[in-house]
């Protein structure tokens, strides 16, 4: 891709623990035509994503900051659904959703089935398939791996909270809506992603969440919300299930649910993988949840205070500050 102008539209903003020119986002982007008015990639190295985007906004040029994942590739009517979409009135912060990639291997399809199920996640499926039309948005409906938002509605807002990971764009949108800042969900805005390949993985990356979730709660504060009362849901219910001894009534109800998840999965999920995905539904939200509990516990216990270096590179791996105009902002 040839240089950014000194003053094009779009920032791109990609996170990466270290750099490579054939990770998804890069090698989509060099098969793509630039966006209208001109596109400046800013590839920030690190192993602290807030962090690293953070800084990285510093830096950036465009009067539209782009926040994608190094492993997503962009639907071809990203640029055109962008532009339109801050053309509208009001929109300050818009977000689509990170679908499935083509290609993806069976548990790949087993993952999605569930984050796009309803029953499953809730209103989160709006993060992970197009849901519904284009509308005022949550941050329940928005996810980091593909959300834009105007340099300088950030710049108000302030930056995402270094003291999270994952997580901070939830806490973020959240101090956006409290701010009264224009936030919308565009269900065309499409970008593509793997998804957990192994039930390990996929563990992980609940727990984590979960974690997550509960460290938000602490940088935000308390609020009665539905995800702040789950971890106390859970453990009551899990109390009950002792002291009762309803370990059998458990087990037909998880089974009840199983068959109710598979039946109704999304049409493209067959065979094995359709009974798979049901009788593992109902340990996502619990393994979620479990998270939460785990983070609670992990308060007492706070990890150290890292710096790590970040380096901001171009979309070649070249060091920015070498590869900026000489009027750039330092």
């Amino acid at each position: 891709m040839d240089s950014a102008p000194s003053r094009p539209r779009y920032t791109l903003i990609v996170p990466m623990a270290q750099y490579s020119a054939d990770e998804p986002v890069l090698a989509c982007l060099r098969h793509a035509p630039e966006p209208e008015g001109g596109l400046q990639i800013i590839v920030a190295v690190g192993v602290h994503p807030a962090r690293q985007r953070n800084l990285a906004v510093t830096r950036a040029l465009g009067d539209v900051v782009v926040f994608l994942d190094n492993d997503c590739s962009l639907d071809a009517n990203f640029w055109p659904q962008l532009a339109a979409d801050f053309q509208r009135p009001g929109v300050e912060i818009i977000g689509g959703p990170a679908l499935l990639r083509p290609g993806a291997g069976d548990w790949e399809q087993i993952f999605h089935a569930l984050l796009t199920h309803p029953l499953v996640v809730g209103g989160v499926v709006a993060r992970y398939t197009a849901w519904g039309s284009f509308r005022a948005a949550r941050q329940t409906d928005l996810i980091l791996c593909n959300l834009a938002v105007r340099r300088a509605t950030f710049a108000r807002i302030g930056p995402l909270s270094n003291d999270l990971y994952p997580n901070e764009e939830n806490e973020w949108l959240d101090r956006a809506h409290a701010a009264g800042f224009g936030a919308y969900y565009d269900p065309a805005l499409r970008v593509f992603r793997p998804q957990r390949r192994t039930l390990r993985e996929m563990i992980h990356s609940l727990l984590r969440y979960g974690i997550g979730r509960t460290r938000q709660f602490r940088v935000s504060g308390w609020r009665f919300t539905f995800h702040q009362v789950l971890p106390f849901m859970l453990l009551a219910m899990l109390a009950a299930l002792v002291a009762l001894h309803l370990e059998l009534e458990f087990a037909l109800l998880w089974l009840l649910a199983a068959g109710v998840i598979a039946l109704s999965c999304e049409t493209s999920l067959r065979g094995w993988r359709r009974l798979v995905a049901g009788l593992i539904a109902p340990a996502i939200s619990f393994t979620y949840v479990l998270g939460q509990v785990i983070g609670w516990a992990l308060a007492w216990f706070p990890a150290p205070v890292a710096t790590p270096e970040i380096r901001l590179l171009n979309e070649k791996g070249e060091d920015l500050a070498a590869s900026m105009p000489p009027d750039s902002p330092r």
